[in-house]
Order: C-alpha cells, then structure tokens, then sequence
C-alpha cells in the first residue's frame, strides 16, 4: 500500500501532493547555467575563433574562396622587413623589460617585506597607485617630461644626447620598468611571505653571512617565483598597447600590437593582415603561459608548513636610510613625477613656456568640466560606460561563480580555463576579433543590439575584456564559504537564485563591491578595447587623449586624464573605505550566526 501510494505520488498520478514537474521548469532550470555560458562563449570563446581562422582563411569572408586554408597571410606578414622588425622588436623589448622589471620588483619587495625601512606601510601603497595608473598615461607623462622641450629640459636636467636616446628602445625599457616593476613586486612577495626564517637560521648557525644565504638559500626557494615575474612581465610587453600607441609609434619603434591597430584601422582594412600579426602575438603570449605553466609543475616549493617561523626583519642600521632613498627614488620616478607633469601640463597653458606664473591657468579643466563640449562628452562617456560595463561585468561573474558550484568538474575545468586564459589574451586581439564578429560575420553585422559601431558593442568589449579578472576575484571568495551554508538552505527548500541573494551574496559582498570597483577604474582607462571598437556617437575619453596628444593639445588631454583619475579613484575610495569599515570587521561574525541559523532550522 505504501509502494502503490508512493509510486502515485511520483507519476502524478491519484494522491499525489505535489503536481508532475513540467517540461518547461526542467527547461527554465537548466536554461540558467547554459546561458551564461553561451554568454561567457560569445564574449571571448568566438571572437578568438574568428581572429585565428582570419589567419589561415584569408577568404573567410569572401564567399567561394572562404573554404580555402591558406598560409599567404603569414608568409606576407614575415616577408616584410617591417611586420618581421616589429616582431624581433616586441621580442627585444619584451626580454629586456622583464628582466629589468624583474629586477626592481624582487628588490623592492625584499626591501619592503624583510628589511626595518622607515615608512614601510606608506611605501608598500605605492606598488599598487602605479599598478592602476594606465601605462599609456605614464607614457605621455614621460613625453612632457623628456621631449626637447619638455620640462626637464626647461630645468636644464636633461642632457640633449639623454633626451635623445630615450625616444627609443631604451626609453621603451625605462618606462616598462617604472610601470610593471609592481607586478614583479606582487609575485616575489607572496613567494617572499611564505618564506619563513627556520631554513634561514639553520644556514647562519653553520656560519653563513646573509650573502651567502640569498645565494645558496632563499634564492633557489624563490627560483620560480623570479622565473613567473620574468614571464608574466614578458607577456605584459608583448601584450601592452599604451606604450606602442605613444612612444614607441613616435620613435618609429614598431612592435606587434600597433600593426594589429594598424591593419585594422587603415581604409581599405586589411583583416588578413590584422589577422596574422594577431595570430603571431597570441601565439608568443599563449607560448608564454605555457612555458610558465610547466615550470610551474616541475618546480614549486612549498614554503609554508606548521614547523614555519615568521622571518625576522633585517636590521640595516645606518643603511636603512640609504634603503630609504633608493626606495623613495623608485617612488619618485614611478608615480609622483609622472602625474606631476599631467597635472602641470593641464594647469598651464602652453608647454613651452614653462612653470612660470603666469603661464598657468584653469582653463583646460575648465573645457574638461563644461557640459556638451567634446572634451566633457567624452569623459562623461567613459563613466557611463565604465559603471555600465561594472555593474555586467561583475553581475555575470557573481551568476558564472554560483554556476560553477553546482557544475560538473569538466564544465568547471573549461570555465575556469577558459577565463584564466583570457587573462592572457591581450586586449588588441580581442577588440579586432570583435570587428570581425559584428562587422563581418553574417548573422551578428545585421543584429541591432549590439550593432558595430555603437556604444553597446564597446560596452560588450570592455566587459569581455573585464569579466576573468571579476570572475578571479569572487571565486576566490565564494570558494572560502562552507559549502553546509547553501546545503542548508536547499534542504529546506530555498531556491537558487534566493540562495544566491539571501545567503552567499551578504557574505561575498565585499568582494563583490571590489571587483566592480577594480572593473569601473579599468575600464575607465581601458585603451585597445576604445581605438577599436570607437562608437559613432564620439570617442571615449582614453581615444580622446591620445587624439588631443598626438594634435598638440596635450593641455586638454592631460585636464581630461587628472579629471578622469580624480573622479574614479575618489568615486573607489567613497564606496569601498566606508564598506569595508561596517561590511569587513563583521563579516566572520555574520558567516558565523548564519551557519548557524541555518543548521537549527527545523
């Protein structure tokens, strides 16, 4: 009796309580992870497909010829003695920046993290002012400076031959250095961190002097973490476009990703040429995260265990001051003398006439805040595009995060894979992939929303671009919550989305607030995704500084970068100080009583 009474109530049949589970709800059930990831696929996954086949396909395109593989487009790429220079350029560049950059990042975090400088918490700031400062304004900052009527001429600082050599491969490896010596910081520290002084102290009780320590000891314990920076600051250059786009189009120093910008820019555009050259790069960048994936297998210490004692602060004695100079230089260099010259460039009215009195004026901010000027539209557009592109970005990497709990492990390897990877992917390849989408794939050019050549289809790129760095930072958040909390909950029969809502989205909030915050500052000065994928409706604000750059009104392109940092970064600071002193002390206090809340309900 209790079988057929059972059997009834599962077929829906006399006594059954509850209705038959319906098509449509099985639909409606699933149709949520599968649209985020066909979401998550259009947004980078055909785009790279198209670049790569534009590559071997020239035809693609074409119509009867688009069947046809073809290599034409690469062997023209390398038979020219420019596209081939620009490849041994980038390579060039790329190997002498990173190891220059690596250089200063593991000094600057040995002397930040292990020896007693004066102002250390003040100067460990710093790495990060210049990591979210855009490179392609430190290039222009640079130019100001060393132009033959730059400021430091003006000052009688810069020798003719200095200002001269600096237009060039060399200037090229100075500013990477000043730009991405913060990400070799931010590696060799967390290696540095979890390195404690127990191995330390055994090499000294054998009568080893320091030097010999860094040498036979912690060097090799931090090998790899040396060899990730080199790799990670190889790939940075290859992929950077600020610098390629500034100093080095004005050295006549070609490198990839300007010949990308190039071809796809030029009338008639040559997209089998953008499309090899495209091919070329991601193919130096993927080697790259390759190279770094294996070494990575094959050699990773673990420097944390429960026998590890915290390292000890080197005691520099009269050196600390010194140390302190060095460290102060780095600071000068890297992000006070930059953004001193943008903001005197657009308090003055010309700059050739120097910093004398009477040659500043308000006037350049005045044209960046006054309503319905190009200066302000532009400006007021990237705002609006980059909290647009925030408010998606982090909403779709918060759904992909909660998807990715209930997932199969092959569904989340792929995600997972594929979102890491696209961090990789630079942001030149996949703006000319979008052009290729929406301009020349039949099916997406006739589409009205987003449609090629409107704001939509750029807000589209900035949040391609923007999604695995959202994707990173609330992973790593939702993977720190006790899986008993949403167990809990569905037991008790709480949907899904009100399981996201009310439960994982108050504990991660945080977290979520600072991806959309790191996204909005991004996106604000994000330069590949804007020179490609320019609206109709007027260029954003990082195209309207390089415009303004490059048509001597560098005054009104500085006044609309200081006005743009301004409002960004005290638009971060306003939102996320006052969440994180209410949100952040209690939040171990709130994950806390709502476990337990939900482990007593009956």
């Amino acid at each position: 009796m209790v079988l057929n009474r059972n059997a009834a109530g599962f077929t829906g049949g006399v006594g059954s309580r509850r209705p038959p589970r319906l098509g449509l709800a099985v639909l409606l059930r699933q149709g949520g992870p599968i649209a985020v990831y066909a979401v998550f696929a259009l947004l980078i996954g055909l785009p790279l497909s198209l670049v790569l086949l534009q590559a071997v396909m020239p035809g693609l395109f074409g119509g009867e010829a688009a069947s046809v593989f073809s290599l034409e487009p690469l062997k023209r790429v390398f038979s020219s003695p420019y596209i081939a220079g620009s490849v041994l350029h980038s390579l060039e560049l790329g190997v002498l920046a990173a190891f220059t950059t690596t250089v200063l990042g593991g000094a600057f975090a040995v002397l930040v993290q292990r020896c007693d400088v004066p102002l250390r918490g003040a100067i460990s700031i710093v790495p990060w002012l210049v990591f979210l400062t855009p490179s392609y304004l430190k290039a222009l900052a640079w130019v100001l400076l060393m132009s033959s009527g730059g400021y430091l001429a003006q000052l009688g600082l810069l020798p003719p031959a200095l200002g001269a050599d600096f237009f060039g491969l060399a200037g090229l490896v100075f500013v990477h250095t000043l730009s991405l010596f913060p990400l070799a910081a931010f590696i060799i520290g967390s290696a540095l961190a979890g390195l404690g002084s127990e191995l330390e102290d055994a090499a000294r009780l054998s009568g080893a002097g320091p030097l010999r320590v860094w040498l036979r000891v912690n060097g090799p314990l931090l090998a790899p973490a040396i060899a990730l920076s080199f790799i990670a600051t190889f790939a940075e250059v290859l992929s950077d476009f600020g610098l390629a786009s500034t100093i080095a189009r004005m050295s006549s120093f070609g490198v990839l990703t300007y010949g990308i910008y190039a071809a796809a820019s030029d009338y008639p555009v040559d997209f089998p040429a953008a499309g090899a050259q495209a091919l070329v790069l991601l193919a130096l960048v993927l080697l790259v995260v390759a190279v770094d994936r294996l070494l990575r297998r094959r050699a990773d210490p673990h420097l944390i265990s429960g026998r590890a004692k915290p390292a000890r602060l080197y005691d520099l004695g009269r050196w600390r001051w010194l140390a302190l100079a060095a460290a102060l230089a780095v600071v000068f260099l890297a992000l006070i003398l930059p953004l001193g010259a943008i903001a005197a460039r657009a308090l003055t009215s010309t700059l050739g006439h120097g910093l004398v009195p009477e040659n500043f004026t308000l006037a350049n901010l005045a044209a960046a805040l006054t309503l319905n000027t190009a200066a302000n539209d532009g400006l007021v557009r990237s705002l609006f595009y980059a909290g647009l592109t925030a408010v998606i970005a982090s909403t779709l990497a918060l759904l992909l995060s909660a998807q990715l709990g209930r997932s199969s492990p092959f569904m989340r390897t792929m995600v997972l894979g594929l979102s890491l990877g696209a961090v990789a992917i630079p942001g030149i390849v996949l703006g000319f992939g979008y052009i290729l989408v929406w301009n020349r794939l039949p099916g997406f050019r006739d589409w009205p929303f987003p449609h090629y050549g409107d704001g939509s289809l750029l807000v589209m790129g900035y949040v391609a671009a923007a999604l695995p760095y959202c994707l990173v930072v609330i992973l790593s958040a939702i993977g720190q919550l006790a899986p008993s909390l949403t167990d809990a909950a569905r037991l008790h029969g709480v949907g899904a989305l009100r399981r996201l809502l009310s439960v994982t989205l108050p504990l991660i909030v945080l977290s979520v607030v600072t991806a959309f915050l790191l996204t909005f500052i991004r996106t604000v000065f994000e330069l590949p995704m804007s020179q490609m994928l320019i609206p109709q409706s007027g260029p954003p604000a990082p195209t309207l500084i390089l415009k303004l750059f490059s048509h001597d009104r560098d005054g009104l392109a500085c006044a609309i970068a200081l006005v743009a940092m301004t409002v960004a970064g005290g638009t971060a600071a306003l939102i996320w100080y006052p969440l994180n002193r209410f949100v952040g002390p209690g939040r171990r206090r709130a994950h806390g009583r709502r476990e337990v809340a939900l482990e007593k309900l009956p």
